[in-house]
């Protein structure tokens, strides 16, 4: 399900771009923002469609070999083994999935063609090789197998992220999190987890879209408040010279600090502080840490802060 650390990315992701576009509507980037948060929970839900797709595949593969004059046992088994695998029957067998799939109008796009060429890939992997030789009844090696088709060929497949890509605009920002999800979403039906195994958005997610909606918009009304508290705190930089993701997530940062009180001020700074390793540079961990920790320190002296 979807934290409050993947909104901030998407908050992240749509206050860069409102400092990039001088003609930015900011009612549009809001409206914009929550369509990327559902944008990545479709994703999670397409990647679940395209196990079910590659299993339903198996039957027509099944049908290829049999009408061929020599037929390879050897082809036929392989296809059988996974189309057989039980945890992608109970995915398949899901009208939990398809009902939400459907909710959603997330319909799997990709051709058959697509579908063979993943197959005929991976039949020849070693993982698969290993799980054609694993005894029957082994739920954990049906349980990896279905996980290394959804890291192997959202990760190692030019096809199949080129499909994705088509699909879904902000897939290289979301594949992460959706691929986190759908791993997740195996070993619930792994455990035996059948009629609630989809994740939900959030546990709260009008909760959710009301925090990013927030997170958004108070930064930008805020900001010269912000810029006016954060300033002083730099002393060895002009604010120019500071990266403007940098300044971004500092601005997040005290944003936080001043308008949502039920967020511990040190959650705040880690959750930050992790935002900055992966979108900023090598530097700016240390940086933001540093500059967040000294204005949660004078807020709290000052009692604004009622939580470290």
């Amino acid at each position: 399900m979807l934290s409050r650390r993947h909104i901030r990315v998407k908050v992240l992701q749509a206050l860069y771009a409102y400092n990039n576009d001088e003609n930015a509507n900011v009612d549009q980037l809001a409206k914009q923002l929550r369509q990327n948060i559902g944008k990545l929970y479709e994703l999670y839900i397409y990647l679940l469609l395209s196990l079910e797709e590659l299993g339903n595949y198996m039957v027509h593969y099944d049908e290829e070999m049999k009408g061929k004059y020599i037929v390879d046992e050897a082809d036929l088994q392989a296809g059988r083994k996974l189309y057989n695998n039980p945890i992608l029957q109970r995915l398949m067998n899901s009208g939990n999935l398809h009902d939400t799939a459907k909710d959603l109008k997330v319909v799997f796009e990709a051709d058959r063609d697509l579908l063979r060429k993943i197959f005929l890939d991976l039949k020849n992997q070693d993982a698969y090789r290993d799980y054609m030789n694993s005894s029957g009844g082994s739920e954990m090696a049906d349980q990896e197998v279905l996980i290394f088709v959804l890291k192997h060929y959202t990760s190692n497949n030019p096809l199949f992220e080129q499909h994705l890509e088509e699909q879904y605009y902000n897939w290289s920002d979301d594949k992460k999190i959706a691929l986190q999800m759908a791993q997740k979403t195996v070993q619930l039906l792994a455990a035996g987890q059948e009629g609630d195994f989809l994740l939900p958005v959030g546990q709260n997610p009008k909760e959710l879209y009301e925090y990013a909606d927030e997170l958004f918009k108070t930064t930008i009304r805020e900001n010269d408040k912000l810029q006016e508290i954060i300033t002083p705190r730099i002393p060895k930089w002009e604010p120019n010279q500071v990266a403007v993701i940098d300044l971004i997530i500092l601005k997040m940062g005290v944003c936080e600090f001043l308008h949502f009180m039920s967020i511990p001020a040190t959650v705040t700074i880690n959750e930050y502080v992790e935002l900055a390793k992966i979108y900023s540079t090598s530097q700016s961990k240390k940086f933001i840490n540093g500059v967040l920790d000294t204005i949660r320190k004078e807020l709290k002296k000052e009692g604004v802060l009622l939580k470290n």
